[in-house]
């Protein structure tokens, strides 16, 4: 069977492309869905794709086997195994992270290897290097604990004020 040859776009905007291979440069995708993917100085809506390397781009959202990604932003990224230099991200999920001069406000990882990561919440299995953190497990689960005491007793409070004006 003859592999498909690769699509390549260069300042476009797309609104969905799909394909074995595909290599986006300075260019917009609403969706895309590959096996291998490769954005240079691009932004994505989502990325789906069993292998995917983001340069200088902007993505909402990935979900991967394995990214690749060095400067740029992204809301989310879901894969089993990141590799991340110099980005931002909102959420990142992995079971194996590798992550240097970035922030991520959520980040879980069961091996994580870090150098300089700053973080809100981190979760990690096995940790290797510098993870900066607001909140790690055990705090964000006190302060789970702790907002549920006081919208519990808030709501207890409502339900008890609602009966004495009757």
């Amino acid at each position: 069977m003859a592999e498909s040859e690769p699509i390549e776009a260069s300042g476009q905007t797309i609104e969905n492309v799909q394909g074995s291979i595909v290599r986006l440069q300075q260019s917009t995708v609403r969706h895309l869905h590959a096996e291998q993917a490769q954005l240079v100085q691009s932004a994505a809506g989502r990325v789906d794709a069993d292998w995917v390397e983001v340069q200088q781009g902007a993505v909402q959202v990935i979900e991967a086997g394995t990214v690749r990604t060095r400067g740029g932003i992204a809301l989310g990224i879901r894969a089993d195994t990141v590799a991340a230099e110099q980005i931002g991200a909102l959420a990142l999920r992995a079971e194996d992270l590798t992550l240097a001069d970035s922030t991520a406000a959520v980040m879980i990882g069961q091996n994580v290897r870090a150098g300089s990561i700053n973080t809100v919440v981190f979760v990690g299995q096995q940790v290797e290097g510098q993870v900066n953190t607001v909140l790690d497990s055990r705090s964000a689960a006190l302060l789970g604990l702790v907002i549920g005491a006081v919208l519990g007793s808030l709501s207890l409070l409502r339900e008890l004020l609602g009966h004495a004006r009757r």
